[in-house]
């Protein structure tokens, strides 16, 4: 009973053409149908079926085989010729397996044997309604999601697995392709279309262009394309994976060439030095990073230990940037102020030397003076640490001692900057000096001596740093104070998670 009201609520705006020529039989059919549907259309032979069908396009065919004029085949046949996803049910009294052939060839949906009880109909009639549901609506999701496609300002490229499943006209254009089955059989690879270009993405011998993008999935990527008349386009890839459909996913591409972006990833360098002090290019870049919503990642150093999260772009103003990452990196840029963005969008890192604003409640940081960087402390090799406050130094050059107003900057196992507010006379760059440490390990005193030479030095506003390296860079005391003091320091900045 649960199944014919079922049937009865399923049915409500579908329509069903019956055709059989035995009276008796499709008086009775013709009631039991009228039930659930709510329009019924009565043919009594193929002829009549067929001159109905074309009238009215109804959404089922129920049919018997053995008619005058034309048979249930040959009215199934013309049937299909006229619309192929039609659902057509057949009933015969001959258990007949060339008809069952013939039914499967045409994709008759059901095949029924006379007499047919009214539980087996209603079974039929309940999956043939359902079948073409499902068929409605992945139909209205396709003309929703290629209306979707065809409105955007950006190429649009739907891929199931690695495979191009759907495309929008723009993208179709770009490549002078009708459709995207003639895109597929003359782009094998779509990988191949991507040019190869520093800071680009593209095959390599190491990793394929989608091995990049499954593996980075909040990434904006660079590329460039050739279009139709050959001519060299650069578009920002981004790449986004369907909720509950793992195997697919969609690519846009937004063309950015007349920015002119791919100049500050160029090889010539003092061409791209130039670009890199454009703050207008900078500024263009990061709206784009915006607009996509990619993810980025901000640098910090707390007394040395690096800090690291994600971050994404909440606004770009004219002089400035405000970014959201969470409440431990922002307890870093509070610490340190100066910060580094890294993403794989960028030619070279971004350095923010100014902190406009931070706000812990709405999870923001806004940063002003912000520049690229050709290198940052994103590239240190070794670990660097900051020493407590109770450390001593002393520099011993040419045999004289300095250690009044000293303080070490931070250290490594290779070398260490140390800040004075006077410099000794005569000291060159190379000029070998020993550096004479007192630190502290678990509250115990540390007496470090260790030759150097002068690397680097600089005159600040009221004082100087000097960075010496060290000749001995395998100081076992050193090393095991370096990484003492790095566990401190992560001991230290944890309990700033409680204010």
């Amino acid at each position: 009973m649960s199944d014919i009201k079922n049937l009865k609520a399923l049915a409500s705006g579908f329509s069903v053409l019956y055709i059989e020529d035995n009276k008796a039989l499709r008086k009775n059919a013709s009631k039991l149908l009228s039930k659930f549907f709510d329009t019924l259309h009565v043919g009594v032979d193929g002829d009549d079926g067929l001159k109905l069908f074309k009238e009215y396009h109804p959404d089922i065919v129920i049919t018997d085989i053995k008619m005058p004029n034309m048979d249930g085949m040959e009215l199934s046949k013309q049937i299909k010729e006229i619309n192929p996803f039609s659902k057509i049910i057949i009933m015969s009294a001959f258990d007949d397996k060339e008809h069952l052939l013939q039914a499967i060839e045409l994709d008759i949906f059901r095949f029924l044997k006379k007499p047919v009880n009214i539980n087996e109909l209603v079974d039929v009639l309940l999956a043939t309604l359902k079948q073409i549901r499902h068929e409605n609506n992945n139909k209205l999701f396709n003309m929703h999601l290629r209306s979707i496609f065809d409105y955007q300002s950006s190429m649009v490229l739907m891929l199931k697995d690695k495979k191009p499943l759907m495309a929008n006209q723009m993208f179709l254009n770009f490549f002078d392709v009708e459709n995207i089955t003639n895109f597929s059989k003359t782009h094998a690879d779509f990988g191949e279309e991507f040019l190869e270009h520093s800071g680009f993405l593209y095959n390599t011998p190491e990793k394929s262009w989608f091995d990049v993008l499954v593996q980075e999935k909040q990434n904006i990527y660079h590329v460039k394309l050739k279009d139709k008349n050959n001519e060299i386009k650069h578009f920002i890839l981004k790449y986004k994976v369907i909720p509950e459909k793992e195997s697919y996913s969609i690519l846009s591409f937004d063309d950015v060439t007349d920015l002119e972006f791919i100049k500050l990833f160029n090889d010539n360098k003092s061409n791209k030095d130039e670009f890199l002090k454009d703050k207008t290019a900078m500024y263009d870049l990061l709206k784009v990073i915006y607009r996509n919503a990619a993810k980025i990642q901000l640098h910090n150093y707390y007394k040395g230990l690096s800090i690291t999260n994600d971050a994404i772009i909440d606004e770009v103003k004219e002089d400035s940037i405000v970014l959201k990452t969470n409440f431990l990196q922002e307890k870093a840029v509070q610490y340190e102020r100066n910060t580094i963005i890294v993403s794989d969008a960028l030619p070279n890192v971004i350095v923010c030397d100014e902190l406009e604003n931070i706000s812990f409640e709405e999870q923001t940081v806004e940063f002003k003076n912000i520049h690229f960087s050709t290198s940052s402390a994103v590239d240190r090799k070794t670990i660097r640490v900051v020493p407590e406050d109770t450390h001593e130094v002393t520099l011993i050059f040419q045999n004289h001692k300095f250690q009044d107003e000293l303080r070490i900057a931070d250290i490594s196992q290779d070398a260490i900057n140390i800040r004075l507010e006077v410099l000794p006379a005569g000291l060159s760059i190379g000029d070998e000096i020993l550096v004479d440490m007192l630190l502290h390990v678990d509250d115990k005193p540390l007496i470090i001596n260790i030759k150097s030479k002068l690397f680097r030095k600089k005159e600040n506003l009221h004082s100087f740093s000097l960075v010496l390296t060290f000749d001995e860079t395998n100081n076992k005391e050193l090393r095991e104070y370096i990484t003492k003091r790095q566990m401190a320091i992560i001991r230290e900045f944890k309990g700033l998670q409680n204010g």
